[in-house]
């Protein structure tokens, strides 16, 4: 008789143990997947380790349970690596998610799905050159988006001679594309994403766990795949939003890049248009090495007082000097792009009468309206889409008019009144919601000489594929309106993407005009901006001096999620008292969210400040079940 140690590919909390002890007749290996009972339904589990039960008699006559036996076999042939356990590990551990979803996420989407015999990886003989938060042996290039492969060129070259595989990690789908298009020409590339299907995902597994692939192309997933010898990894703009997971463990893609190169002892290269604050200081330190390779001039920059513009009469969403440039670049047979920081027709549809906002009764946001391709009011966050009601349900008023900052729609309709013999094309995730409507859109742009293109934060995905002359950014303001840490940071970048599309010029227009944020912009010399936000993120505990944690409470009763979050508050300032935390750890006053009421449900946050040295299980062991546990959130609203 065996006492088989099993983690169970289920949701456990992570506040339970993670390691479930069953028997069995015989001995199992590391890696086999057995199935096992958890209170009334049947799971996977993979086996940790097998022991002969004599060897654990005293334990087994004190517990107070008695052992379930298995309930089969599926696989006896080890089927999860070594690897593969280390980094479902180091999820758990560094984002306190059930290790078993950790494992889940490790493992490949045709797991157990078709005969999978991978080849067990040993890395009993390899050398760690990082160690604890440190980033030695790796560096940032700053380099525009055309011009990546050719400064990458050098390191893929070197890296390919000495026999090792290179991993090329970028945030968007169409951007593993691009780099797969040019590197498969003239080397063994596969490409990994969550769009392939399970036929190609299997087919770039082996061709890398056999060793034949020498490039890797893919987002967050392609980290995980059965890497041999690899010796590099490049990360395609570590700043990117898409790096951070929405789904359990929540992990966050650059800082999971930097345990993968550990395992492997490779080196690694972070390529950007700008460094963000992490990288700055990491930089400043000596701890990553800055390499600026950008050699081209950077675009005439012009910023619009559209202050000015208004009080002499123009109530155009576009100013003058804007509309009089789309003009004259458009009779020269040229391409404009339009920046929209918003989907939709408006943000917001109110009464003329009464003020009343129309918004959504699931979330406490106002309903964004949508002219295209029906009247509608859409929320954005739960999805909700209704017609738009003839009058006021507050006053009964018929004056219901748009207001808010204009979206892509609005915009659209304005251009096309100007400008009614050219083409108009719009590029946001409502318009373009799949990858074929991409490659559609993308074969399109090529055809046409001249366009205007009205594109959201969606359209950095094209910057390695189109040029722009003219880029066009009708309010810089509406780009800052969360109450983030990081909001002048993110400006400063997208910014930089913009530059991406090598217009010969921007027009920036703002109802501020004098402020730090916009020196940078035009001159991009961030140094001062970054070393003013450094000051302040250290004096605050702000990242990268701590690690921001968000615990989150939703219930429909608004009441219960408020009391909830106070006693829990209470609860940590007594374990960080008690347990002399208090130079580790921080605790920010729980608050309603930045949105209170998200489909249906009223949420509560708390925000824990860590200290970098500080082990997070410490203080997140006290966070009951029904909590949600946020490690190095998008944001902390």
């Amino acid at each position: 008789m065996y006492i088989l140690e099993v983690i169970p590919i289920a949701n456990l909390p992570p506040q339970v143990p993670q390691l479930l002890s069953y028997f069995f007749s015989k001995e199992l290996p590391k890696g086999a997947i057995v199935e096992v009972v958890i209170g009334n339904r049947k799971v996977l589990a993979v086996v940790i380790s097998s022991e002969p039960a004599e060897n654990q008699k005293i334990l087994l006559k004190k517990s107070s349970f008695q052992l379930k036996k298995i309930s089969s076999i599926v696989s006896e042939t080890p089927l999860v690596s070594e690897t593969q356990f280390k980094i479902a590990l180091w999820l758990s551990q560094n984002y306190f998610s059930p290790l078993g979803m950790c494992l889940k996420t490790v493992l490949p989407p045709f797991f157990l799905k078709q005969n999978l015999e991978p080849r067990m990886l040993n890395l009993e003989k390899s050398k760690f050159h990082l160690s604890g938060q440190e980033i030695q042996n790796s560096k940032l290039l700053l380099s525009r988006a055309k011009n990546i492969i050719k400064n990458i060129t050098s390191e893929i070259k070197k890296t390919l001679r000495d026999k090792k595989q290179i991993l090329l990690v970028v945030p968007e789908i169409s951007i593993a594309k691009y780099f797969y298009n040019h590197l498969s020409q003239h080397h063994e590339t596969v490409i990994i994403h969550s769009k392939i299907n399970q036929k190609q995902y299997r087919q770039s597994w082996d061709k890398i766990n056999s060793g034949d692939a020498e490039i890797i192309i893919g987002t967050r997933q392609a980290l995980f795949a059965p890497f041999t010898n690899l010796g590099l990894i490049i990360v395609e703009d570590p700043s990117n939003e898409a790096y951070k997971s929405d789904m359990s463990p929540k992990y966050n893609t650059v800082s999971l890049v930097k345990k993968i190169a550990k395992i492997y002892s490779a080196k690694l290269l972070f390529v950007s248009q700008a460094p963000d604050v992490d990288q700055y200081l990491l930089s400043k330190n000596e701890s990553l090495k800055l390499e600026n390779k950008i050699r081209d001039l950077r675009s005439e920059i012009k910023i619009e007082n559209m202050l000015s513009d208004i009080s002499s009469g123009n109530s155009s969403i576009f100013s003058r000097e804007l509309k009089n440039s789309i003009d004259k670049y458009l009779k020269e047979k040229k391409k404009v792009l339009i920046f929209s920081t918003r989907k939709g027709y408006s943000t917001s549809l109110i009464c003329e009468n009464c003020r009343f906002i129309f918004k959504c009764p699931q979330c406490s946001v106002p309903l964004r309206l949508h002219v295209s391709p029906a009247d509608s009011l859409i929320c954005y966050r739960c999805s909700l889409i209704q017609k738009i009601p003839d009058h006021c349900p507050n006053c009964n008023s018929y004056k219901l008019k748009s207001a808010g900052f204009a979206g892509s729609e609005k915009i659209k309709d304005e251009l096309n009144f100007m400008f009614p013999n050219t083409e108009v094309v719009t590029f946001d995730s409502y318009v373009i919601k799949n990858i074929k409507q991409e490659e559609e859109f993308e074969a399109r742009m090529r055809d046409l000489e001249s366009f205007v293109c009205i594109g959201t934060q969606s359209i950095f995905g094209q910057r390695f594929n189109l040029n722009f002359d003219l880029v066009g950014i009708p309010n810089l303001d509406s780009l800052v309106t969360v109450p983030d840490f990081k909001a002048e940071e993110t400006l400063f970048l997208q910014i930089e993407k913009l530059l991406d599309f090598k217009p010969q010029k921007i027009i920036i227009q703002t109802l501020h005009t004098k402020n730090q944020i916009l020196e940078t912009i035009i001159s991009g010399n961030y140094e001062k901006l970054y070393e003013n936000e450094l000051k302040v993120r250290k004096l605050f505990w702000y990242p990268p001096f701590a690690k921001l944690i968000k615990l989150s409470f939703a219930s429909p009763d608004r009441n219960k999620s408020e009391y909830e979050a106070r006693i829990l508050s209470e609860k940590l300032k007594m374990a960080i008292l008690q347990m002399k935390f208090e130079n580790s750890v921080k605790l920010m006053d729980p608050s309603p969210a930045f949105i209170e009421k998200q489909r249906g449900f009223y949420v509560y946050n708390i925000i824990l400040k860590i200290m970098s040295d500080f082990k997070i299980s410490d203080i997140l062991k006290f966070i009951p079940s029904n909590w949600m546990i946020d490690v190095e959130p998008k944001s902390i609203l």
